[in-house]
Parts: C-alpha cells; structure tokens; sequence
C-alpha cells in the first residue's frame, strides 16, 4: 500500500476497545476484506460504501484485501514464524469483560488473523511467546491458553533459560533482567531461524497491528526479493497513537525536541514500529550484530538495515494504538526516556550515523542519568517559557538548539537551587527543635 498524506482519522475511545478486543469487529473485517478479495474492489470509495462509512474499518480492510490478494499468489511452501515477548501482559492476553476492560485476547486473535490470511495456501506459520521476566506470570497465561486450545505451532520461551548463551548475541547479554524487550524479541527470532522459517517477523502481543497485513510484507519479501520490511504506522489514513499516553504529556516535548535535533536518519520516522519482518539468512546476520536489549532495540535494527546495503521494504500498516496496558507506565516515563537517550546516542556511533554533535554532547553531559531526566521532565511539567511566555507543545518541537541547550541547564540549575533551599531548610528545622 501506498503511504497516504491526507488528514488523520482519530477513533474515539470506545471504537479503539472494539478495533482491539471485539470479535464481532474482527470477524466482520475478515468478511469485509473476503467480500473486497471476491469482487476485485479497489477503489477507495466503494471500499467506504462497502464498510458501510466507517473509515477506520475501511482502511484496514482495504490493507487486508491487498494482502490477502498477494498470499493467494503464492505457489510453493513457505514457513513464517511471529515472535512476540510478553511482560506484564495478563490482562492483554485474556479476554475483554468487565472485570477485564483492557482485556484483548490478544493470542486468539493473532491465531485467528494468521488463519484468515494463510487458509487454502501452503503457507505455514508458527508463534513464539517470549517471557522477558515478567512478573505477573504472563507466560503461564499463555500456556493455558495454548493448552486449552490443543495448538501444537505455538511455542513458549523464557530468556532466562537461554542464558547465559555462547552464541551472539545472546552472549552479550548479562542476565534475563538486563533485558527491556529487546533480548526477549532477539532471542525469539533467532529460535524461530533455527527452527527453519523462511521469514520471521515480530510484532508485539497487543492487537495494536493486525496480523492479516503480513501478507504485506511478503509481498515485498517474497514478490520482490527485498531482505527485510518494516512497518510504518504514520504513513496511513490512522492516527497511530493516543494523545492520552503519558509520552504524548506536555513535559515529553523538551526531550522530544532533543530527539529530533540529533538529527540522525534510520529509513523511516516510526522507528520503533513492532511489525518487522526478515529473510532467515539475512535476519542471523542482522543477529550477529546486536547489543541492544532494551526498548532501542529497533533503533538497533534499523541501524544495520540502513547500513547493510541490502534492499529493504518500508511498509504502510493499519494501526490503533493500544494505550491503557503499555508498558510504558509500568517501567516509567523516566526509566523509558533514559533508555532512548541512551540508544540514540549508542546507534549514532555504532553505525557512524551523521547527527548533530552538539546535541549529542548536550544528552552526553545533562541528560545522561535518571536523576536528570526527571528533573527536566518536573520542571517542564510546570511550563516550558521563552522570553517569559509559556510555550506550547507544538512550539517546543520548533525550538533551536541554542534554546533548548539554555532551557536544560537553566531548568537542571533551578533544581539544584531548590534542593539547597530545602537541604537548608531542614537544617534550619531541625536545629530549632534542638534548641
């Protein structure tokens, strides 16, 4: 599908539970996108009319049916594997109630969006489920259901017990606790290679990215012999992301704006889209060069498909943002940022990418730690102003480097200043109740 630059659709609250959880919705996406298959409608306004004016339903039956179309195309057997790493994900992977309002069923509905694309076809697909030490026991949720349900293509994983490894890039790792997503997808893949699938692709266990679209992908991977393909959730008709994540907040901006000034190009803006599939041979090559396990992987990977010189897809896909269980909340906002300044600068001179030098020394020097981190994001929770006048969200994101440089330093020394006001405070308190 082609990237499409028109206004963006934002579904409300209520549609967002019913694309993510409904099967009702999802089995009339599969008849839709059937009925678009059947009858070779293709154009823009009949699929409307047929969705009968729902425009998000529209735009993902349309991706649907184009992928659909291409997996009837192929004739010889191929074997796909779908990794995905679970951590804090019980409420995700049962079904919706009320007792569970952010429930998705999310593995039933992979299993079902991977039968409706693949049926009549010799295609052949597997899942691996990745524990990456969650907590709450997501993996054991997983086997149950894989259990009641008799799936014998669907295997369970602990990076734990793969470590400590001698192979790469494993061998890299420390411990399974080291990991932040990134080792659980990396050793997902590399399992599902090993196990001999064609491609192997990872998404993530909410039903954010409809499985049906890998036809997509193959479509560029088998159809035109690219290497890999990666998904784009900003090039389709959706807004892609809720406006109520806590990384969408005022105080994200600054450090947004310090993002986009390093000024460093991996192939798409929507780096860190969950839905990336590659060629098996291709994929342990990319596998020999990781070394990051936490939430840049992506940024990992895309910096070696853009330094690889080998052909690579960027796909538009279908995508409604599941915010209520992101695991964002859960390892912090603070945690979070650290970890993408971190891999930013790390990415950036591992593959020799051109940047701004300037605004890597400013994240090397002020932005480095957690403690930093937070106090820009208290300080700028409570305004971010130039010449006395508070600034918008959308202003920050067009600050020159000069200010945001004078507003970071400015807002670390305010703290400091505030901490010593307090340190002198309590000292003042509690030599009063000595006396």
């Amino acid at each position: 599908m082609a990237a499409t630059k028109t206004a963006k659709i934002v579904p409300d609250n209520d549609y967002v539970v019913r694309f993510l959880s409904s099967w009702t919705y999802r089995a009339n996406a599969f008849r839709v996108a059937d009925l678009l298959v059947a009858e070779n409608i293709t154009d823009r306004t009949s699929i409307l009319g047929v969705a009968k004016g729902d425009e998000v339903l529209a735009e993902l039956v349309a991706f649907l049916a184009e992928a659909r179309r291409f997996i009837q195309t192929i004739d010889r057997k191929l074997s796909i594997g779908i990794v995905f790493a679970v951590w804090k994900e019980v409420r995700r992977l049962q079904p919706y109630s009320a007792d569970n309002p952010t429930g998705e069923d999310a593995l039933r509905a992979k299993v079902a969006e991977l039968e409706w694309l693949f049926r009549d076809t010799p295609v052949t697909w597997s899942i691996y489920i990745v524990d990456d030490e969650c907590p709450d026991g997501s993996l054991e949720v997983a086997q149950a259901i894989v259990d009641e349900a008799g799936w014998k293509n669907i295997f369970l994983l602990k990076l734990r017990n793969a470590l400590p490894s001698p192979e790469l890039p494993l061998s890299k790792l420390d411990g399974a606790t080291s990991s932040t997503k990134g080792g659980a997808i990396l050793h997902g893949m590399q399992q599902a290679a090993k196990d001999g699938h064609d491609y192997v692709m990872y998404t993530d266990c909410d039903n954010s990215n409809h499985l049906g679209q890998i036809g997509l992908f193959l479509h560029e991977l088998v159809g035109k012999g690219k290497k890999a393909a990666i998904g784009d959730r900003r090039a389709t008709r959706i807004s892609e992301w809720q406006t109520t994540r806590e990384s969408e907040s005022y105080a994200n901006y600054i450090l947004k704006r310090v993002h986009a000034l390093l000024d460093f190009d991996l192939l798409l803006g929507d780096v860190t889209c969950p839905f990336k599939m590659f060629e098996r041979e291709y994929l342990f090559g990319l596998l020999e060069r990781m070394d990051v396990f936490d939430f840049c992987v992506d940024f990992d990977i895309v910096g070696y498909l853009k330094t690889s010189g080998a052909p690579v897809a960027i796909v538009p896909i279908v995508s409604v943002d599941s915010d209520s269980e992101t695991t964002w909340i859960a390892l912090t906002n603070v945690n979070v940022w650290w970890q993408k300044l971190h891999g930013f600068v790390y990415v950036i001179e591992k593959y020799k990418l051109a940047h701004n030098e300037h605004v890597a020394s400013l994240v090397r020097e002020k932005l480095w730690t957690q403690e930093n981190i937070r106090k820009v994001l208290e300080v700028a929770a409570g305004g971010v102003t130039s010449n006395g006048r508070r600034l918008t969200a959308e202003e920050q994101l067009k600050m020159p480097f000069e200010e945001v440089d004078g507003w970071i330093r400015s807002a670390l020394a305010t703290m400091v200043t505030a901490s010593k006001v307090r340190a002198t405070q309590a000292q003042s308190s509690g030599c009063a109740k000595i006396v």
